[in-house]
């Protein structure tokens, strides 16, 4: 089954402060801040939901194809793709940069983030893949006219999908986040997202869930839950000691959940695969930095929940 993943393709630049912010406020003069923070290392990593899930995903050997727009530093990354073998429908934009995030971290653990959509406001320039035999997608956080149309060009193609807004939640009313819950079958969200859907459309969760097949809401280190068919699943994380990362953990969720979905699993047996690609995730610094073969993931899966698990 072809699985498209729309969305966001990234860089991730992360960069580490030895101090801490804090020491550089001056709480009097926060309306004029001016400040330099020399930092003792940076790395650049892959990123961007779209690509993230699609990374996780293959790795458990689906077939996604990557929806998006890259700019003109976007060369590698489509490079990579092709590596990876995973499919994309990709416009590449040279007079603007592929997105870009960059975040800072001291040594407390706060940080200070700052992203650039760049050539994922053009997205929607991306014709839909019919070519590919789609089957199945998931619409990631990506520019908003891009989220608008794959929707529409999901429903007129009777695609069924997975919504994932995430923090691509504040480009839209509250109306308009109605109209993708009437139209999705599926919606994914961590439990703070669920409680901006929630506030943005005045719906409540047994409303919102009464309008889809599965309404999947994660928290974190507390597990998932499936409000699907007027009944609740919940399951529990897989945990893991060295979770040193969990930026990209959602997207490693997803493309788990993806892969059981597009298997026609039941919600138990795909939350939990999903919860497991996550802790591998976790263990890793980067989106796209961790290497778990289906062997590792079904060792793990059976360690966690007691039962073997047959791809």
């Amino acid at each position: 089954m072809t699985v498209m993943i729309s969305g966001s393709i990234a860089y991730d630049n992360i960069l580490s402060y030895n101090g801490r912010f804090s020491d550089h406020l001056i709480a009097d003069s926060l309306d004029h801040i001016n400040l330099t923070f020399v930092t003792e290392s940076m790395t650049r990593n892959y990123g961007g939901c779209a690509a993230n899930i699609a990374y996780a995903l293959k790795l458990l050997g689906g077939d996604p194809i990557v929806v998006g727009a890259v700019g003109t530093d976007g060369n590698d990354y489509l490079y990579r793709f092709e590596e990876l073998g995973i499919k994309t429908a990709v416009s590449k934009f040279n007079d603007t940069f592929t997105a870009q995030c960059f975040i800072t971290t001291d040594t407390t653990g706060s940080q200070l983030a700052t992203f650039n959509p760049g050539a994922m406001n053009l997205a929607h320039k991306q014709p839909f893949p019919d070519k590919e035999g789609v089957t199945f997608a998931l619409i990631a956080p990506d520019g908003r006219e891009a989220m608008l149309q794959r929707v529409e060009e999901c429903v007129s193609r009777r695609i069924p999908f997975v919504f994932d807004i995430g923090q691509g939640v504040s480009l839209f009313n509250g109306e308009e986040i109605r109209s993708f819950i009437e139209k999705a079958d599926f919606l994914a969200a961590s439990a703070y997202e669920m409680e901006l859907i929630e506030r943005a459309t005045g719906l409540t969760r047994d409303e919102i869930a009464s309008r889809l097949t599965g309404l999947v809401i994660t928290h974190g280190a507390g597990g998932s839950t499936v409000y699907t068919e007027g009944t609740t699943i919940t399951v529990p994380a897989v945990r893991v000691s060295d979770d040193s990362d969990p930026v990209g953990a959602g997207d490693a969720f997803r493309g788990g959940m993806l892969y059981g979905l597009s298997e026609g699993w039941d919600w138990t047996k795909t939350l939990r695969l999903a919860s497991t690609v996550a802790s591998f995730k976790v263990q890793c610094r980067g989106g796209q930095n961790y290497k778990p073969s289906r062997e590792d993931i079904a060792r793990r899966y059976e360690e966690a929940y007691g039962e073997k698990l047959e791809f």
